[in-house]
């Protein structure tokens, strides 16, 4: 399954390549940026501030970041990690009453 269209993942390849050379290939320097949208997220959530949606998708596009400059193949990591999914989810939903 092809997860993105071309023009975005065009897009996400040069946000990469920029972010790559401003951060001079520091890979945690991501993962921090990660882990600081997650809390503003959950802030601005809680606060019922729709601003949470923009910083969402700011952590979307900082993981597919992740995943370009580590050279990973996007449709192939979603096409691993959707099934798995599936399986997850069918089998809490058993377990509901």
């Amino acid at each position: 399954m092809d997860t993105l269209k071309n023009d975005f993942k065009k897009k996400l390849i040069e946000i990469s390549k920029l972010s790559d050379k401003i951060n001079k290939q520091d890979k945690n320097k991501i993962l921090h940026l990660i882990k600081e949208h997650i809390k503003e997220i959950e802030e601005l959530y809680q606060k019922s501030n729709e601003h949470w949606t923009i910083e969402t998708a700011d952590l979307i596009i900082l993981c597919y970041e992740l995943l370009i400059l580590e050279k990973k193949n996007i449709d192939k990591v979603f096409n691993k990690c959707l099934p798995r999914y599936d399986v997850k989810l069918k089998r809490l939903a058993e377990n509901v009453n």
